[in-house]
């Protein structure tokens, strides 16, 4: 090959930084298109659909099945429903109860943790018994929790039977039980998910710590809270910033153990009926879920700064 050729390969050749650019490039062009399309537009689209309403009057063929500019109009229905309409309200009880119910949780997963921690009887036993939630399906496991308190087939009425308990209630049948039931399940499955990153947190304590602890004589009590929560309070405050969050996401609970029933509905499962209903309610969604927004996000911004006020930092 003569030395014109190849200068003419190596000139065709890419360089070692061009080649970096190109796939610095194709990693981001999927999250930049993600961004654009499911976040930026999605929300830009909410937003003018907010103010708009679809044709319903088929006497009306200009505005029949069309969106058309309807100014404050579906802001305006979503405040009255919120004021005067029974089942609004009672949708957004349900969604708030969910915090008290998520912190009741973690709570709950703190003390196991610092149990499994402690390595005390039967602790490994009972590390499967709370993991085991967390790795199954959560369609299998309502139907394994619905299934146990069924009233035909389950195992919870025949026991109370047996105990000589009379007028035994349909667990899922009547409001509020059904959504007290669920807010059982919630507690009962959630436990494992919150387990595994405490216990993560508690285990990278240094040993040296917990030692001194021990020679100075302080109690398994003290130890928890004086010791154990406030190295861990970092990852504390972030599970308690996600229980926030469950108010305005919390949908397949309710779905798969109450399906078809309204006394149980949230925020999402709302929003998620509704679509499914057709497009003549999607206007009045969008201004439901930018209102909802409109309260959540300073609500969990607060929520935010005011937890990690507790406890400072600390690098080990």
């Amino acid at each position: 090959m003569s030395s014109a050729a190849l200068k003419k390969s190596g000139k065709s050749r890419l360089s070692r930084a061009q080649k970096r650019r190109i796939f610095i490039v194709l990693m981001l062009a999927y999250p930049v298109l993600h961004f654009l399309i499911f976040w930026l537009y999605v929300n830009i689209n909410t937003f003018v659909l907010s103010f708009q309403r679809v044709g319903a009057d088929i006497n009306d063929p200009e505005t029949f099945g069309k969106t058309v500019f309807a100014g404050l109009l579906q802001y305006k229905a979503v405040i009255n429903n919120i004021l005067h309409n029974e089942a609004t309200r009672r949708m957004l009880l349900n969604s708030v109860l969910y915090l008290p119910v998520t912190l009741l949780e973690l709570f709950l997963s703190i003390i196991f943790s610092y149990f499994l921690y402690k390595k005390m009887p039967l602790s490994n036993v009972f590390r499967v018994i709370y993991f085991l939630p967390s790795i199954i399906p959560i369609v299998v496991l309502t139907f394994v929790f619905s299934f146990v308190f069924d009233s035909s087939y389950g195992l919870i009425n025949p026991l109370l039977h047996t105990l000589g308990v009379s007028g035994v209630p349909n667990w899922f049948g009547v409001y509020p039980l059904n959504q007290v039931m669920i807010f059982v399940y919630c507690i009962w499955a959630g436990l494992g998910y919150n387990i595994i990153l405490l216990s993560g947190a508690v285990s990278r304590i240094p040993e040296e710590v917990i030692e001194y602890g021990r020679l100075e004589g302080i109690s398994y009590m003290r130890e928890l809270f004086q010791v154990v929560i406030p190295l861990i309070w970092p990852t504390i405050s972030t599970i308690i910033v996600m229980a926030c969050t469950s108010v305005f996401t919390v949908m397949l609970q309710p779905l798969m153990l109450t399906p078809g029933d309204s006394s149980t509905n949230t925020i999402a499962l709302t929003i998620y009926s509704g679509v499914l209903a057709g497009e003549v309610k999607y206007p009045y969604l969008s201004a439901f879920g930018l209102c909802i927004s409109a309260v959540a996000i300073p609500v969990i911004m607060g929520i935010r700064k005011l937890v990690e006020k507790p406890f400072s930092d600390v690098e080990y």
